[in-house]
């Protein structure tokens, strides 16, 4: 989760401004010793209240910055991953974020300025299954993430929790004939405890439902097309709970992924994906969430 917020006594937290784009499971079981890397490039928009918002957006405490304009931002998350197989289907996987915050307009909230940081690095263990003839598909991963982020005292801007968390998901796919495959996956985050300052980011889980089609069995194009629904919990300043944070939405995606390259067991692929709000909840205006959109390339290497 990349988050901003405000440290300062007498503020409000700030809105978790995150790349945000969510990708549907491919459900490829890695193979032992396979060698996969991914560069993936996330960009959003929060906060622009004449932007997209989807066709429903109930604002629940109103603006609690009046009297400080805090423009919108724009977020944009390049991360570099990579996997190894491990046998009877799991793998071993690790993600370096590094997080780019650049605010449309100058904000006159003290300490909201630019930043181009790393993030929290997560790590994961994941298990794949799938039957003989690849109809049905079952995995799960969990893993924690570190506190590798830049956290900047007094100030609002930060590109990680502060504090250790932990990530997982459960996720599930039927193919209903050789070019159309249903999925679906439960995903969840959250932090083991407050930061230095106290401060403790609260946590998200989303559930995607959705399908994927290629004109051709087994062909190199596939589109896919899905619905999420994500909720994220309220921040806490010790025992003071940020009742503006947190917030309810859900949202549209569609993707494309092109295999450009294949060689034995290697391949390269391109993919592409955008995201809009459909529904939204939220506690302040400045947690208004907008179009996001992603590229990636992957490569399985070895």
């Amino acid at each position: 989760m990349i988050a901003l917020f405000l440290a300062a006594q007498q503020a409000h937290a700030q809105a978790c401004v995150c790349s945000r784009n969510i990708a549907m499971p491919s459900g490829a079981v890695s193979r032992p010793g396979a060698v996969l890397l991914s560069l993936d490039y996330g960009a959003a928009l929060s906060g622009d209240i004449e932007g997209w918002q989807g066709f429903s957006v109930t604002d629940l405490y109103g603006d609690s910055m009046a009297g400080m304009y805090m423009p919108p931002h724009f977020v944009q998350t390049i991360t570099l991953g990579g996997s190894v197989g491990l046998p009877a289907g799991l793998s071993l996987g690790a993600n370096l974020p590094y997080v780019i915050v650049h605010h449309v307009e100058p904000s006159e909230m003290p300490g909201d300025v630019d930043s181009a940081d790393p993030g929290d690095v997560d790590v994961t263990v994941k298990y794949g299954w799938s039957n003989k003839d690849k109809r049905f598909f079952l995995g799960g991963s969990v893993g924690p993430t570190l506190p590798t982020g830049t956290v900047i005292a007094d100030s609002p801007v930060r590109s990680g929790r502060g504090t250790f968390g932990i990530t997982g998901t459960v996720s599930g796919g039927m193919k209903i004939n050789p070019k159309l495959a249903s999925v679906v996956q439960l995903a969840g985050s959250a932090g083991l405890g407050p930061d230095d300052t106290g401060y403790t980011l609260g946590p998200s889980w989303n559930l995607l439902a959705g399908a994927r089609w290629s004109p051709r069995e087994n062909g190199r194009f596939s589109m896919a097309g899905y619905g999420i629904y994500r909720w994220t919990g309220k921040d806490q300043q010790d025992a003071l709970v940020y009742k503006n944070t947190g917030s309810q939405a859900i949202d549209l995606a569609v993707s494309g992924s092109y295999t450009f390259w294949e060689k034995e067991m290697r391949s390269a692929a391109l993919m592409a994906r955008v995201q809009a709000p459909l529904w939204q909840v939220v506690g302040d205006p400045m947690y208004i969430e907008n179009v996001a959109g992603g590229l990636g390339l992957s490569a399985t290497v070895f």
